[in-house]
């Protein structure tokens, strides 16, 4: 059995440099690593043109030198009462309205305040998400012929 190699690594787990001397680990373990909880966060392997590859928390990753991860936090948050979950922080309401099956060009996009009231979003309108956000749906009120 040939020796196991310890030559040390640098990766990068958002932005920040960590070294180590383990080249296989689980994505659990390099979450902790940056002081993330895997338990409510995710990692993606950042490949060369951009492009986040998600890593399953048990899944082993051959890590290699200068390796660039992001962790993300899937937020949770209803429409209409149905529970929706998703990595992106900033959707339009259009997008937010598919994500729940109702097309945007019949239905406006609300989310109900904590303190009472809601706040509506025209289709085109960023929305930020925050963790435990309710939103509701309203179907648009057409003319009559």
């Amino acid at each position: 059995m040939a020796p196991h190699t310890t030559t040390s690594q640098q990766i990068f787990i958002d932005g920040k440099a960590f070294t180590t001397r383990d080249d296989d680990q689980e994505a659990a373990a390099l979450l902790r690593l940056a002081g993330r909880d895997p338990k409510i966060s995710d990692l993606f392997l950042v490949k060369k043109n951009g492009v986040e590859e998600k890593i399953r928390d048990g899944q082993i990753i051959n890590l290699k030198d200068g390796d660039r991860f992001v962790s993300r936090q899937r937020l949770r948050f209803t429409i209409d009462g149905e529970p929706q979950s998703s990595y992106d922080d900033d959707q339009t309401a259009a997008a937010l309205l598919r994500l729940a099956g109702v097309d945007p060009a019949g239905y406006d996009l609300a989310r109900i305040m904590p303190a009472g009231g809601t706040e509506a979003f025209r289709d085109e309108q960023i929305v930020r998400i925050e963790n435990g956000d309710e939103f509701v749906t309203a179907k648009h009120v057409g003319g009559v012929a």
